[in-house]
């Protein structure tokens, strides 16, 4: 239990100290250097970038299938809070979940495991190479356990990346939020883009509703 115990706060502060270096070269450069290109494939084994996320938002996470636990907490939290920002501002983010264990989880493996959390979550892999580059340019961490090479667990940052329609890396959200407090983001951000970009969603009214009242 211990064991276990250090595990945990060794991942948590590692997360926490991504989340303050990013929030750091927001605050300096005033654009993250998160983010950028990236040539993966996608669940139907067909070549996938960063370009065929663009026109709409995107919410990326980068996990594993074989995960026991935490990558299924956090997709389950994913679909619950796309589903919000729905029905907030009738906008559908796309998730997208990019595999660190390329070596196990094959396209196929890929789209029958996120199809159990929604039916329109894309899921990415590629080689190994493909993966770590895509990986390092989110600033993502992840190194497998054991170096047995079929039973290994990935120990990996959790954090999600929301991209905006051109591609630009917009903000992140750590374990720590609920899908209610990523939903209020996500969607603010979407009314704040419609507002700059009267072209997005042509036709389509894109407001927040009014807060309740305390």
């Amino acid at each position: 239990m211990a064991g276990a115990a250090g595990i945990t706060a060794v991942k948590s502060y590692r997360d926490t100290k991504v989340q303050h270096v990013t929030a750091q070269s927001q605050q300096v450069a005033g654009k993250a250097a998160v983010g950028g290109p990236f040539e993966l494939i996608d669940y139907d084994g067909k070549p996938f970038s960063d370009k065929d996320l663009r026109g709409e938002f995107a919410l990326l996470y980068f996990g594993f299938t074989f995960c026991p636990d935490i990558c299924p907490d956090e997709l389950e939290k994913v679909s619950q809070a796309i589903d919000l920002v729905e029905k907030k501002v009738g906008v559908q983010i796309v998730p997208v979940f990019i595999s660190v264990d390329p070596e196990r989880d094959t396209p196929a493996k890929i789209k029958s495991y996120v199809k159990e959390f929604h039916p329109r979550m894309l899921g990415l892999t590629g080689s190994l190479e493909d993966v770590k580059r895509t990986s390092k340019a989110y600033r993502v961490y992840f190194n497998k356990t054991t170096d047995n090479s079929k039973d290994y667990l990935v120990d990996h940052s959790i954090i999600h990346y929301l991209i905006d329609p051109e591609g630009e890396f917009v903000t992140f959200y750590a374990k720590s939020y609920t899908a209610e407090q990523m939903a209020d983001s996500m969607a603010e951000h979407v009314a704040n883009w419609k507002a700059e970009h009267p072209s997005y969603h042509e036709g389509q009214e894109i407001k927040l509703p009014p807060k309740p009242r305390a």
